[in-house]
Order: C-alpha cells, then sequence, then structure tokens
C-alpha cells in the first residue's frame, strides 16, 4: 500500500500492528476520554483482529521463515560480491575487460538473482579463458569451482525465497479484506495519536513512517 510517500507491504502489518499497540494500551484512558469510541472494546476489536491475521500468516510459517531465507539469500550474494572485487583487480592486472564482473555486481547489488546466476556461467567461461593469466594475479586456482558453488546455492536460494513469496501473495490475496481492516485500525488510532501527542517526542509512537524505520531497521533486506 502506497501511502504519504512510503510503501507498506501486507506482511508488514502486523508487525506495525505489534509497535503501535503497546502504546495505545498505555494511552487508552487519554484516547477515550478524547474520542470516547476508541474505548477499551475498541483495543479488544483490535488485539482480536491482529491476532486473527497473526493466525493465518503462523498457517504458512511465512514471517520467520521467509525472513531466515531472504537473509540467507543476500548473505550469500554480498560474500560473492566481496570476492568478484578482488578478481576485478586480477582483471585489471591483467589487462583484462572488466565488464562482466562490473555488471555481476550490478546484479548482486539490486538483488537480481537471477541476472547474477545467468553472468556467472559467462563469467567462469571468460576465467577459463584467461586462467594462467588471473593465476599469475593473484587468482585461486579454484576460484572457478567457488563461483559454480555459488550459483548453485544461489539459484537453490533464490528459488525458495520466491517459493515463500509466492505463499505470501496467496496468502495476502486471499485475505485482503483482513489485512485492510488491520490496517484500518492502525491508520485511526495512529491518526489520533498523533495529535493527542503533537509537539512531543512520543508522537514518533504514532508515526507510520517512523514505526517502519524501526521495523525495517531491525530485519534483514528483503
Amino acid at each position: 500500500m502506497a501511502k504519504y510517500g512510503f510503501t507498506i507491504k501486507k506482511e508488514e502489518y502486523t508487525t506495525l500492528a505489534d509497535f503501535i499497540l503497546p502504546s495505545f494500551t498505555r494511552d487508552l484512558a487519554i484516547f477515550t476520554a478524547l474520542f470516547p469510541k476508541f474505548n477499551a472494546a475498541f483495543l479488544a476489536a483490535f488485539i482480536v483482529k491482529l491476532d486473527f491475521v497473526k493466525a493465518l500468516e503462523s498457517t504458512f510459517l511465512i514471517t520467520e521463515e521467509q525472513k531466515n531465507a531472504t537473509a540467507s539469500l543476500y548473505q550469500e550474494a554480498d560474500e560473492l560480491n566481496d570476492k568478484l572485487n578482488f578478481l576485478k583487480e586480477n582483471f585489471k592486472d591483467a589487462n583484462l575487460n572488466t565488464t562482466i564482473i562490473t555488471d555481476s555486481k550490478n546484479d548482486l547489488f539490486n538483488n537480481n538473482i537471477e541476472g547474477a546466476v545467468l553472468k556467472i556461467e559467462t563469467l567462469k567461461q571468460y576465467i577459463a579463458a584467461h586462467q594462467p593469466a588471473l593465476e599469475d594475479e593473484g587468482m585461486a586456482n579454484g576460484f572457478p569451482a567457488e563461483l559454480d558453488a555459488h550459483k548453485t546455492s544461489l539459484e537453490a536460494k533464490n528459488t525458495a525465497q520466491k517459493t515463500f513469496m509466492n505463499n505470501s501473495k496467496i496468502l495476502t490475496d486471499a485475505n485482503e479484506e483482513q489485512y485492510d481492516e488491520l490496517y484500518q485500525f492502525i491508520t485511526k488510532i495512529c491518526s489520533k495519536g498523533k495529535l493527542i501527542h503533537k509537539g512531543k517526542v512520543t508522537a514518533d509512537e504514532y508515526t507510520i513512517s517512523k514505526n517502519l524505520q524501526k521495523m525495517r531497521a531491525a530485519t534483514p533486506k528483503s
């Protein structure tokens, strides 16, 4: 959902709600005094909706398993990117064209795993054609085998991540109404909370963009 200049993924709704719930519970009496419908019954309904959506997600074990799959994939992409930095220096020292390495690094940086995997095969062939010269400049004899291992591993991890993402999309599409209702709770609470705490540091607790920053800083990139 793209609003207020930022995008919130449906799979982030439950975590966002968890960030807001303690503040709303703490401030419930203030909310109710100013906005009578934001009372204990409203809080209870919010918790019921949050628990219901969490139960949907746990059916597919999406949250933690997808995070782990994503973290493992991008960690390996970063490791390969570091190795390509050294290989690029070997290429330069051997007076070889570094374009294929730069293109591969760009794909890895942009999380285009499919593109990077395709380029690994081309890179391997180029290395094979110039292996003696590259080894003279410091490239390890077993580096082509390392590339092959990374290619196989990245393909498998990328497939696993895509499977989780597809499951997540199936889940969220089939239960869009439930996610929308949860998001309505979030936006209503945040709208009132920012008014109540206007000019105070605690207003950040009801600012969706601030909560997203904290959430995303605590999780691996996706």
